[in-house]
């Protein structure tokens, strides 16, 4: 189980605009503000006050608060869940350890509470991307299981790859592996770098093995591909996974704010709506930096495709998407592409849905 989804925060920052847009902005994605201090007196006070609920208490203030003092902020650094402080002033913050800028805009500031209350077990904040990035990072994922995602993020890679692309395909669906045995890869898990299985072709599988040196990892991986192609798995329940501090939510938490695009893949069926309805909402209460796409999935042809299809669409647009792809129901080329432990490249060259990804990956890398 995670921790805790959503800690509550207490401001104790001087400058009203930024304690303002920090209180807003987290009201407006969710975040429970249940305490605005004015001065140290006050912020003690209500911290003495509160003692039970400390370790639920994330403390964002900034040095200039009238009466604050290192002191004060050590003697409760043990007592909350995590201390955060803001400023630009180098002469305020003498003294205070681990002043960082105020961030730039609502984005960043989320990102950066996402990394800190994951903390300790992983410290990811947020970084802009390294100048050394190399690699454009596809992520994928679906609001449940048995949507394509392992599929398409196969099929994906080994188009880019051929059209010349060094690509990683990166399993990180962690609870549901399914790269390794889609394509007869033995043992994937316990390598311990990437397998090359083609010509410009390498697959992954991240393991919890991998979470203590996940930034260095990650960083040696953007700087060797052109493409990283990440099958995420299932995203269900968004909003935890990306504040909860459990391993298996690392490459989630680290893929909504570092790579290029996210996709978010779904069906038109039933279940499918109701589950994007779902993710949709999730949404409505998070920020992200990666751009999200959506696709659909397995769509019918004929009048009965496109009504899915405006559903779908109609659906998924209040997440306003980047771009919205369509993909067609090929059930016995996924099939036969399964059985033979191969990507639709080694199995029906000519298959429609074969054709739809490899323009998929024609128009992500022009």
């Amino acid at each position: 189980m995670a921790e805790i989804s959503l800690p509550v925060i207490v401001t104790a920052v001087a400058d009203s605009d930024l304690e303002g847009f920090i209180a807003g902005t987290l009201y407006s994605q969710g975040w429970s503000v249940i305490y605005r201090a004015l001065d140290s007196y006050s912020l003690v006070t209500f911290l003495e006050s509160h003692v039970s609920e400390g370790l639920n208490i994330v403390l964002i203030f900034s040095p200039d608060l009238p009466g604050i003092s290192p002191e004060v902020i050590s003697k409760y650094q043990s007592k909350v869940k995590q201390i955060i402080g803001f400023s630009n002033n180098k002469i305020a913050s003498e003294g205070f350890a681990g002043i960082l800028a105020p961030p730039a805009d609502s984005t960043s500031l989320i990102s950066l509470l996402r990394g800190f209350v994951r903390a300790p077990l992983i410290r990811s904040q947020s970084r802009e991307p390294s100048p050394k990035r190399r690699a454009k990072v596809i992520a994928i994922g679906s609001p449940s299981g048995s949507s394509g995602c392992t599929t398409i993020a196969i099929n994906l890679a080994m188009e880019l790859s051929v059209l010349g692309h060094e690509t990683l395909l990166l399993d990180a669906d962690v609870r549901r592996p399914s790269v390794a045995p889609l394509l007869s890869l033995h043992k994937l898990e316990s390598d311990a770098s990437a397998r090359t299985v083609s010509s410009h072709l390498s697959v992954a599988e991240f393991s919890r093995e991998r979470v203590e040196e996940l930034s260095a990892y990650l960083q040696n991986t953007l700087e060797s591909y052109d493409f990283v192609v990440i099958d995420l798995g299932a995203v269900e329940g968004l909003e935890d996974a990306l504040t909860d501090r459990r391993w298996t939510s690392s490459l989630i938490h680290w893929s909504c704010d570092n790579a290029d695009e996210l996709w978010l893949i779904g069906k038109s069926d039933v279940l499918g709506i109701i589950r994007m309805e779902n993710l949709v909402r999730d949404f409505a209460q998070i920020s992200i930096r990666a751009r999200v796409s959506v696709l659909l999935n397995m769509r019918a042809v004929g009048r009965k495709g496109s009504d899915q299809e405006s559903h779908f669409v109609s659906v998924a647009a209040h997440m306003k998407p980047h771009r919205v792809f369509t993909l067609p129901k090929d059930v016995g080329t996924v099939t036969r592409a399964e059985a033979a432990r191969s990507a639709l490249i080694e199995t029906n060259t000519r298959s429609s849905l074969r054709k739809a990804i490899v323009k998929l990956a024609v128009e992500i890398s022009s």
